[in-house]
């Protein structure tokens, strides 16, 4: 078979070129026009230094590049998505292929599940070409192949399309792809892992850079006679630049593999994430309250020990969220086996779920028999089994649990069998789980690498400040002639090294933020859980921070009595 070539990148991405120079094209460049002529009159009204003026030109040539990569992001976004729901998608697509139905249905069914978005747009795609242009399936699925960014997708589908041709039975085919596919998306998952683990190299190389960037960015302008507040706005928006980099770079990168169910918030974890609030209030209330009226009073505390406090009640919130995904992730572990002994007791008994879920309710199934015994209680009433499932899945709580017991479900209501199913499910289900601890392993390294990093780069900006703060000191010692001082050096006012002490503490709060949301991005689990990680790199960089202040204030103090003997301050 010759290799096929690929369409533009606009069809892939399902993007109109009408649409996309309407609204993303045109804005973008008169956005970049109007910012251009703007910041082109902002240095008639103030005075700013060749570098922030070269930064503000720079700034509008942003929205055109926006607009050029904003087809080729839509195509990355797209691949990521659909290697990512490839697992779920074969597995529905295999199990269904034992059912009644025809194939034409089963197209249809599988392009109705907006789970397996954006798989299911595509599978729509091939539906109208079949039911509504009268194309044959193997012709709609190579059309497919060539207009969708995925390789895995487009190889299976290429694959598929020649089966049909050949005659092969559909179901002996599926069930002897699942292990190639399954080999593919194990090949794309662990490659994502493995750029994490190269990204966190460069991350602290990137982390390092800017760290010397703005450690020159501190003391430089003593020399260069800049003005010292907004080069340390102008390094706040050069960390935040490559924080943002590095948040969007892990979103578009990692696979998406969440953790928890859309109806995971059941009133029982609800009650506790209340509590949990409601306690990190009541918590924040008392620090301070210590604070301000115990603490304050006897010790000289630094401001960024003070945050460091105040924010620590949060961390609770994000450690309840914590306990409740391991036991998420407990119950993920139990549920193949749940899934083989189902399927095999009912194939081999031939009678409803509800009866042999009572005979399973009384066996061992770790964390997930509670939730079992519930969904037998439901089944048994026979008032809606759709809704039992679900309060099933709300109660595990887990996303696999979900996609896998519907599809569980879906198929044995269009007449799929049972021993298959079970087989299909819990070999997929296993394998995912296996590619689930390499990435909690990866995770676990980036989480040290974040720490390491954090607590470097507060040391870096609290040494570099207090460098610049004595230097700002002795020079304004030096009694020489005030012009000459002038002439030479540039001695900050103490407003302003004060305000650039809360700007680069408010970077360190931003960087610990933006961390701690990369870290959860990373490993797909509740968002919630980032204010626990965000209060440990808050206090990781307030450690760094008066760890930084003290060396060197005791170096610059140790310093300071050499000046005497050489008649400095005199």
């Amino acid at each position: 078979m010759m290799a096929k070539e690929k369409a533009n990148i606009f069809i892939q991405a399902d993007l109109d070129m009408k649409r996309y120079a309407r609204k993303v094209l045109l804005p973008s460049i008169a956005g970049g026009v109007i910012l251009f002529i703007v910041f082109s009159l902002v240095p008639r009204f103030v005075t700013i230094s060749r570098v922030i003026r070269i930064a503000l030109y720079a700034i509008p040539i942003l929205p055109p590049v926006y607009a050029i990569m904003h087809p080729y992001s839509m195509v990355s976004g797209k691949k990521v998505k659909i290697n990512s729901k490839i697992p779920y998608f074969v597995t529905y697509f295999a199990v269904l292929s034992t059912s009644e139905v025809g194939r034409n249905e089963l197209i249809h069914t599988l392009a109705k599940e907006k789970v397996l978005e954006p798989i299911s747009r595509d599978m729509e795609k091939i539906y109208h070409l079949i039911a509504k242009f009268n194309r044959g399936m193997a012709e709609a699925f190579r059309f497919l192949a060539k207009r969708t960014p995925s390789k895995v997708f487009s190889d299976f589908l290429e694959r598929l399309a020649y089966s049909l041709d050949s005659g092969v039975e559909l179901r002996e085919y599926l069930l002897q792809e699942q292990k190639i596919v399954m080999d593919d998306y194990q090949t794309f998952y662990e490659g994502a892992l493995y750029d994490l683990d190269i990204f966190k190299e460069v991350y602290s190389s990137l982390i390092v850079s800017v760290v010397f960037m703005v450690t020159f960015i501190i003391i430089g302008p003593i020399i260069t006679g800049q003005d010292l507040v907004t080069l340390a706005i102008f390094t706040f928006i050069l960390v935040m630049v490559v924080e943002i980099g590095v948040l969007i770079l892990i979103k578009h990168k990692m696979p998406e593999d969440n953790i928890w169910a859309h109806n995971a918030m059941n009133p029982e974890r609800k009650e506790r994430l209340i509590r949990a609030i409601l306690l990190s209030i009541g918590g924040t209330i008392i620090v301070g309250i210590l604070y301000f009226f115990v603490i304050r009073v006897r010790f000289n505390v630094p401001i960024e020990i003070a945050i460091a406090l105040f924010l620590t009640p949060i961390a609770y919130i994000g450690y309840t969220l914590s306990k409740e995904e391991e036991d998420i992730l407990v119950k993920d572990e139990n549920f193949p086996s749940f899934m083989r002994s189902l399927s095999s007791s009912l194939a081999a008994s031939e009678v409803s779920i509800a009866l042999v879920l009572k005979y399973l309710s009384s066996h061992d199934f770790g964390s997930l028999t509670k939730d079992i015994r519930n969904l037998n209680k439901r089944l048994s009433l026979k008032i809606d089994d759709t809704k039992s499932w679900k309060y099933f899945v709300s109660e595990t709580g887990s996303w696999l649990i979900d996609i896998f017991s519907d599809i569980f479900r879906k198929s044995l209501h269009l007449g799929a069998d049972p021993d298959y199913v079970g087989k299909v499910i819990s070999s997929n289900f296993e394998r995912l789980l296996r590619l689930r601890r390499k990435r909690k392993q990866s995770v676990a390294s980036f989480k040290g690498v974040i720490y390491g990093v954090t607590g470097a780069f507060a040391f870096s900006l609290a040494a570099a400040f207090q460098v610049a703060v004595y230097m700002t000191h002795l020079f304004s010692s030096v009694q020489l002639q005030e012009e000459f001082i002038q002439d030479i050096l540039f001695v900050p006012s103490p407003e302003g090294l004060q305000l650039t002490n809360y700007i680069l503490l408010f970077i360190l709060l931003v960087h610990s933020l933006i961390s701690a949301f990369s870290i959860k991005i990373a490993d797909g689990g509740h968002l919630g859980i980032a204010l626990y990680y965000f209060v440990m790199l808050t206090w990781m960089s307030a450690i760094g921070l008066y760890l930084g202040e003290f060396i060197m204030e005791k170096m610059m103090t140790f310093s300071s009595i050499l000046l005497p003997l050489l008649g400095v301050g005199t």
